[in-house]
């Protein structure tokens, strides 16, 4: 497998998020909204570090590249004119 940006990012984010997924399943399933209470660290981590990760490696990996292109067709057809 190529390790180019492109395919580390995609597996930073989805490892990421795999563990939001775990975290958010375990409350789900315990129906104990408080699951993690004697254990405050899970959910400041959760909640700042993992959540930003995912955050921004998603703005990174998906939406510049979107923003890119557009950008380009939009200064392509302003040359046109």
């Amino acid at each position: 497998m190529a390790k180019n940006w492109n395919t580390i990012l995609r597996w930073i984010h989805l490892i990421f998020g795999m563990m939001i997924s775990a975290y958010f399943a375990r409350i789900t399933f315990t129906g104990n909204v408080n699951a993690w209470e004697d254990q405050e660290w899970v959910t400041m981590l959760m909640g700042q570090g993992v959540l930003a990760i995912v955050f921004w490696t998603g703005i990174i990996k998906w939406q510049l590249p979107r923003i890119k292109k557009w950008n380009r067709n939009r200064k392509k057809k302003q040359a046109a004119v």
